[in-house]
């Protein structure tokens, strides 16, 4: 069985894993997910054929998760292209990431695929339902005019940004009330910032990704 996520959201996309992690730990909780990540490492072409038709010997179903690994080698999509048949009717799980498919890549997908789930870049209403639904999970009550605020302070990934942000307010952190802040040039949250160093706060962004892409640093 085969998945595609198909774009360049990597919040909507470690999400996604995260889910998909959660559903099969549940059933084998004392099983170790495999995962290949293109981002940060090479994939050798013996790993990757190794991940698709290597069987384990304690369960009849594996979990294993490609982040971006089709790209970098052709070599290693004709290996796919060449196993369509077997991933299609495998047991096994196969979760791919790719955040910039090739028109070959999605073919390829929707033919073998039980489902391509496409994951953009949200826009400017896209974040402001999500953040206004975020921050009323979180009990926070953000005016239209805040959260426009907050949006363009966040700039790019900004799901990320604005989930630190909320997360912040959470923990009790006074925010500015809009009547003060709309049109100033100084942003609101700046004040929170620097409660937070710029290299702690690039260690923390990157925990945060690990943390919801499923990785378990105590298991």
């Amino acid at each position: 069985m085969i998945y595609l996520l198909s774009g360049p959201n990597s919040y909507r996309a470690l999400r996604k894993i995260k889910e998909f992690k959660a559903a099969f730990l549940k059933k084998h909780d004392d099983l170790p997910v495999e995962e290949l990540d293109g981002e940060n490492s090479e994939i050798a072409i013996s790993d990757f054929r190794s991940a698709l038709g290597q069987g384990s010997l304690f369960s009849a179903t594996r979990l294993v998760i490609f982040k971006n690994v089709l790209g970098a080698d052709e070599k290693v999509f004709d290996i796919l292209r060449e196993n369509g048949d077997f991933v299609k009717k495998s047991k096994d799980i196969f979760v791919f990431w790719e955040k910039e498919p090739e028109k070959p890549t999605l073919a390829f997908f929707k033919k073998y695929a039980e489902k391509v789930q496409e994951i953009k870049i949200l826009n400017q209403t896209g974040l402001d339902t999500w953040l206004a639904r975020k921050s009323q999970i979180l009990g926070l009550k953000l005016s239209k005019d805040e959260r426009a605020l907050m949006i363009e302070e966040a700039g790019g990934n900004a799901e990320w940004a604005l989930e630190n942000m909320l997360e912040k307010m959470a923990l009790g952190f006074n925010r500015l009330r809009v009547t003060k802040i709309v049109g100033a040039s100084v942003s609101p949250f700046a004040f929170v910032e620097k409660l937070v160093s710029a290299p702690l706060g690039r260690a923390l962004l990157a925990l945060k990704e690990a943390e919801v892409s499923g990785q378990d640093f105590q298991r």
